[in-house]
């Protein structure tokens, strides 16, 4: 659409906020990922929660689950210099049922009025291809990243990719269009030099 502006997206657990203990297992380091047939449409979304499981999940596993977590230095940054080139969001594959919790932090954060939309994964997709779809679905230009499957796999749909550096994701190859960068405040340096 003409005039629009373009979307920068953060990924939330390794980004924007430090997991627990700094520590982040939780890298897919499979960077082989090829992207989903144009034609191929995404996955259904499931019926939304709302179930006793569900609400007993949300009281408890999330409340405990998200609970802590540190702003990343350099991450409202970031999300600041992103804001004056595009719209922002976040894309996280956290799911839906966090998203009470997730909102109440990136508010306490200072984020959340930077923000367009906070996108939860309601599909029963994994991570990588999830953000793969709302990637294609929305037009996303540039993506900032922990997983190494997802920003290989973004890469590879045209998107550009700052690749946020920990020991799960190196040494690894990568496609054009990643860029690796030591911390959050290395992200917000690159890109307010894209302003410039």
């Amino acid at each position: 659409m003409a005039g629009a502006r373009p979307i920068y997206s953060f990924d939330l657990d390794g980004v924007l906020a430090s997991p627990p203990f700094n520590w982040n297992p939780a890298i897919n380091r499979d960077t082989s990922l090829q992207p989903r047939p144009e034609g191929l449409p995404p996955a259904p979304r499931p019926p939304a929660p709302g179930g006793p499981l569900d609400r007993a999940l949300t009281r408890s596993w999330y409340e405990l689950r998200y609970a802590g977590r540190a702003l990343r230095p350099g991450a409202l940054d970031a999300v600041q210099a992103a804001a004056g080139l595009g719209e922002v969001i976040v894309l996280t594959g956290r799911r839906e049922r966090g998203r009470r919790r997730t909102r109440e932090w990136l508010e306490r954060a200072g984020i959340w009025p930077h923000l367009s939309e906070l996108v939860m994964n309601a599909t029963p997709l994994g991570s990588a291809r999830y953000k793969e779809a709302e990637a294609r679905r929305r037009g996303i230009a540039w993506h900032a990243d922990d997983d190494a499957a997802t920003c290989a796999l973004l890469a590879r749909c045209g998107v550009e990719v700052a690749l946020l550096d920990w020991p799960r994701n190196r040494g690894l190859a990568y496609p054009d269009g990643v860029e690796r960068r030591p911390g959050m405040r290395a992200v917000a340096e690159a890109l307010r030099e894209r302003d410039r």
